[in-house]
């Protein structure tokens, strides 16, 4: 059976001010721009996904690295987008601020047609507050299996990877196809777990 590691002793309720993420993996879930931002001289390149405005913060080629920078900057309370290449993860922060830098070309539009991006993701760590283990029963499983509370929503496990790089891959698909995705960090691997609705805690 998958296990998850056991968090921290602590409150059970996920803090408030943590934010999600956005996976964008696939080039029609977001739309490349430039915005203002106050008191900002220069433009600043950005996305756009769900006509919200993340600006560029960090490209960085480690999975794992970015990762980490997920943890901090969701934790402090930035919601965050992440678009991929080959060889590197990009960085994006919402910029509620922003407003889009309008093109002197003729032909180009001066508006972003909104491009709706996948469900949500979060990045959590097996030492902090706000989660709790459980065994879980779901409909049209026999067996019950390994999950996690968080706040007032059930995650059961899905897969244990080592590698970052697969993490992201998978957790990506799962958000691509519609389930809320939780990544809980350790020091040894990754549990990525997704959204069960109709799933019960058994005690």
């Amino acid at each position: 059976m998958l296990t998850l590691p056991s968090p921290h002793a602590a409150s059970q309720k996920m803090d408030s001010s943590v934010q999600s993420i956005k996976l964008l993996t696939q080039r029609e879930s977001y739309t490349n721009c430039r915005i203002y931002i106050p008191d900002e001289a220069d433009r600043m390149p950005a996305i756009s996904v769900e006509s919200k405005f993340y600006g560029f913060f960090r490209a960085l080629s480690d999975p794992a690295q970015t990762l980490r920078w997920l943890f901090k900057l969701t934790q402090r309370g930035d919601q965050v987008a992440v678009t991929s290449t080959k060889k590197r993860y990009v960085i994006w922060v919402y910029e509620p601020d922003g407003s889009l830098v309008k093109s002197n070309a003729k032909k180009a539009p001066n508006t972003i047609t909104p491009a709706f991006g996948p469900a949500d993701c979060w990045v959590i760590h097996d030492k902090q507050p706000g989660y709790r283990v459980c065994s879980l029963k779901v409909p049209d499983l026999p067996d019950t299996i390994s999950g996690i509370a968080q706040g007032q929503k059930l995650y059961s496990l899905y897969r244990r990877e080592n590698d970052a790089a697969n993490t992201f891959k998978l957790a990506a698909r799962l958000c691509q196809r519609g389930d809320e995705v939780v990544i809980v960090v350790s020091s040894a691997s990754y549990a990525i777990c997704i959204s069960e609705p109709g799933a019960t805690i058994i005690a």
